[in-house]
């Protein structure tokens, strides 16, 4: 009987997570994290505010749980790309679809509303996946540099209401990657001319 009382209550948390996080999302298109209330993000949620408290203590914290869920799903992505089948193209291709996937999201988070820079919150992103404290001052160096681009690279993706399909764009950056600018760009040129 146990049993079935906690799955329903593990429902009930998850859609109350899913509908603060919705809320903050859909609040931090119009202003910054900083002019955002408690009072705001549970209106917008339509719900009470002792459920926020429950599990958090400031719109901090809630965008905080927004960046670990991407975080996980990124790793889940990495996770499920890491046999031998898979090329840095492919990998890039399905991260690619999980960003247009979650579009409105990841504009929000690119926009400068939120609390945390994207330069902070790419190094978290890449912490997570690469042992920056273990590397060298010149390879924290390159994978910051790869992480302002891809930045800037998806803020411009995707603000285009016709943007390149995910497969396209990866396949230009593994040729950035593997051929290096001067002769991707070659590459895009002749991608561009058969469309």
């Amino acid at each position: 009987m146990e049993n079935k009382t906690a799955k329903p209550d593990g429902r009930r948390v998850r859609m109350t997570k899913m509908l603060l996080k919705q809320s903050l999302i859909d609040l931090l298109k119009e202003k910054s994290i900083h002019d955002i209330s408690i009072k705001d993000i549970c209106s917008g949620a339509d719900i009470n505010r002792s459920p926020f408290y429950r599990h958090y203590n400031t719109q901090f914290e809630l965008y905080d749980d927004i960046l670990e869920d991407i975080t996980q799903d990124i790793a889940g992505i990495y996770a499920s790309c890491a046999g031998e089948d898979y090329t840095a193209q492919s990998f890039l291709t399905e991260i690619l679809r999980y960003i247009e996937a979650n579009r409105e999201t990841f504009l929000v988070i690119l926009s400068g509303n939120s609390n945390v820079s994207m330069g902070e919150t790419f190094n978290r992103f890449t912490n997570r996946f690469i042992d920056t404290e273990n590397a060298s001052e010149l390879s924290v160096y390159i994978i910051q540099f790869i992480a302002a681009g891809m930045t800037s690279f998806l803020w411009t993706w995707l603000n285009k209401e016709k943007r390149r399909s995910a497969e396209d764009v990866a396949l230009i950056i593994s040729s950035i990657m593997t051929h290096g600018i001067k002769r991707s760009v070659t590459f895009a040129h002749s991608m561009q001319d058969k469309n």
